[in-house]
């Protein structure tokens, strides 16, 4: 079946991407290409000052999807219009989505949004307490502004949603080695063992799954304000929405509880979370790093050019190695301590 992991994403040139902006928004802008996992996109820029990014989705996209993305855009914006957030441009014809189709007959959806002022949190070098303390308050305001946030496409199947286990019960094969399969297999007995049979006590919401490094955003005074790429976006735990952030924060962490804590601490200062929310998350850090493992297995075989796909593969399975050896319900008790205490 094809999908937007196992087909090539849209291969349009810059000088296309430019005839694009000024034919249907009226702008005469450079164009510099981003990179990007299965879409593409480009920093529009007007004397070399950045002003907007032309987004292209990958031909299996569903509308309904980036319907669901603008909708939940608004919806933030009213809730708390300070959270930092690449808006949408209406074109000439006053959409906001619209349909384009190259000389190759290949067809996309095509959206422009707003440039978010500042730095990547990955480009920072190295991330301080205030940060992840600024981090996990920008988590919590996220949350809170779409705790009632409802859209169909939300619910729809997904490898990134680690309450979905399918994708990793079905591609652990193209994982080479049997010993990390073996690492695959482990923690979703762990998830089977520790999640499912209290899964119904686990609050659920529409999160934006996807705060990374890579899509935060840090402003001139070194403070988490905004946030970026919302195609990730489901239905599922809202704990996850913590989770997803911290797999990739722990990554170059000596001390990934201490860390824990600290973000979820300043999470909770806005979006409270329960006692059993908290004790499980690592489960759920652990598991999305699986998906990350497995997935990057997947699509390399598929695209091996496209080194985004693999930009944490290394680090994440050095975390999921050491992690299977420890005692989780243990490690997740010093969380819970560190964070109520």
């Amino acid at each position: 079946m094809l999908s937007i992991f196992n087909t090539a994403g849209p291969n349009i040139s810059r000088k296309a991407a430019r005839s694009i902006v000024r034919d249907v928004y009226g702008l005469d802008l450079s164009a510099t290409a981003l990179t990007s996992e299965r879409d593409q996109n480009f920093l529009l820029k007007e004397k070399a000052e950045p002003k907007y990014v032309l987004k292209i989705s990958h031909a299996a996209e569903s509308f309904d999807v980036l319907e669901m993305q603008h909708a939940a855009l608004a919806h933030i914006y009213l809730y708390d219009p300070e959270i930092q957030l690449p808006r949408p441009v209406n074109t000439l014809d006053n959409e906001l989505i619209f349909h384009h189709e190259t000389a190759s007959n290949e067809k996309h959806y095509i959206r422009m949004v707003e440039y978010v002022p500042g730095e990547l949190m990955k480009d920072l070098g190295k991330q301080t307490n205030g940060l992840i303390i600024d981090l996990g308050y920008l988590l919590g305001r996220l949350d809170l502004a779409l705790q009632d946030f409802e859209h169909p496409a939300a619910k729809r199947s997904f490898p990134w949603n680690v309450a979905q286990t399918d994708f990793l019960i079905n591609n652990q094969d193209n994982i080479r080695s049997k010993e990390d399969q073996l690492i695959i297999q482990h923690f979703l007995r762990e998830y089977e063992k520790n999640i499912v049979p209290i899964s119904h006590e686990l609050n659920r919401a529409v999160i934006h799954n996807d705060g990374n490094d890579h899509n935060v955003i840090v402003n001139k005074d070194n403070r988490a304000h905004g946030i970026i790429d919302f195609g990730d976006m489901v239905h599922t735990y809202i704990i996850c929405e913590s989770a997803v952030c911290l797999a990739y924060l722990v990554l170059n962490n000596h001390d990934p509880i201490d860390l824990t804590a600290e973000l979820i601490k300043a999470y909770q200062t806005v979006f409270p979370l329960t006692e059993l929310e908290i004790s499980v998350i690592i489960y759920f850090i652990c598991l999305r790093l699986c998906v990350s493992v497995t997935m990057a297995a997947y699509r390399k075989q598929l695209f091996p050019d496209n080194e985004y796909i693999t930009v944490t593969e290394d680090q994440a399975w050095g975390f999921l190695r050491k992690m299977k050896n420890v005692d989780l319900q243990g490690w997740s008790d010093k969380v819970v301590d560190k964070t109520f205490h």
